[in-house]
């Protein structure tokens, strides 16, 4: 018995010598709620239903079909509320919650409406968070915002300030007032709340968690557990930043073909 730990210890440490290097953020964020048909997808892999729990690494996106939403949360607590036939990427996220102003996230809204409330990214760093559209870049300087990518893209401020910069200029966005930007060189401009059209804007009524730091202490998180992507996000898990743990992890998955039973710690 003795034995066959040190053979699966020495397996273990193997794997993590030749595993590639998996930063100490290499889980951002969990999926807080899910309704409906969405599917996550890590770079050019295999579309796969996402569930409740489930972690999120870099280069994962995630999709919503119609009638179906999916609520996000992040280690900084930032949380992201994404309504029905919505694409959302997370292209860059780094988050140190000893130097925040260190802090980094850039999201590409692809297709479809989200809802923003950020965290502690932004606390100490305005420009440390921002969301990238085909028609312009959304600029975080606020705690709060709606945007949707209709052709042309619609954005509203709830609380704070966000920007809106594309190859025409930068415009602002203030608390209670809403733009629209028709192309990536047109210059933004202000619209009434009142002019948008029908359903723009408008999301499911579902509770969202408190835009409080939510720390990622394992690989997978509550209900079915697992990183979205399966065994490619698994490859690089591990919030703790110990390869080891990454391993042991890439380990269970070949072996059961199944989740990770490891716990994330989500508030």
């Amino acid at each position: 018995m003795r034995h066959i730990f040190r053979v699966l210890a020495v397996t273990i440490l193997g794997m993590a010598a030749f595993a590639p290097s998996a930063p100490s953020f290499a889980q951002q964020g969990y999926v807080h709620d899910v309704s409906g048909n969405v599917f996550g997808q890590v770079g050019s892999g295999q579309p796969v239903r996402v569930e409740k729990g489930q972690t999120l690494g870099l280069n994962t996106t995630v999709a919503t079909e119609a009638k179906s939403y999916a609520v996000l949360k992040f280690e900084d607590g930032t949380v992201v509320l994404l309504k029905e036939n919505t694409s959302f990427q997370v292209q860059a996220y780094t988050y140190n919650p000893k130097v925040p102003e260190n802090s980094n996230a850039v999201f590409n809204l692809l297709k479809g409406g989200l809802r923003m409330v950020t965290g502690l990214v932004t606390s100490r760093n305005r420009e440390a968070m921002r969301v990238a559209t085909p028609h312009a870049t959304i600029g975080i300087r606020g705690t709060e915002f709606t945007a949707e990518l209709t052709n042309p893209l619609f954005v509203a401020t709830q609380v704070g300030v966000i920007s809106l910069t594309n190859a025409a200029g930068t415009m602002l966005v203030a608390a209670g007032q809403a733009a629209s930007v028709l192309s990536a060189t047109t210059l933004p401009s202000l619209v009434s709340l009142t002019q948008l059209p029908a359903g723009v804007l408008n999301f499911p009524k579902v509770p969202l968690p408190p835009a409080t730091p939510a720390p990622i202490t394992g690989a997978a998180g509550a209900g079915t557990g697992g990183a979205v992507g399966g065994g490619t996000a698994g490859a690089a898990a591990g919030a703790t930043g110990v390869a080891v743990a990454g391993a042991a992890v890439a380990a269970g998955v070949a072996v059961s073909g199944q989740n990770s039973s490891s716990t994330t710690s989500h508030k």
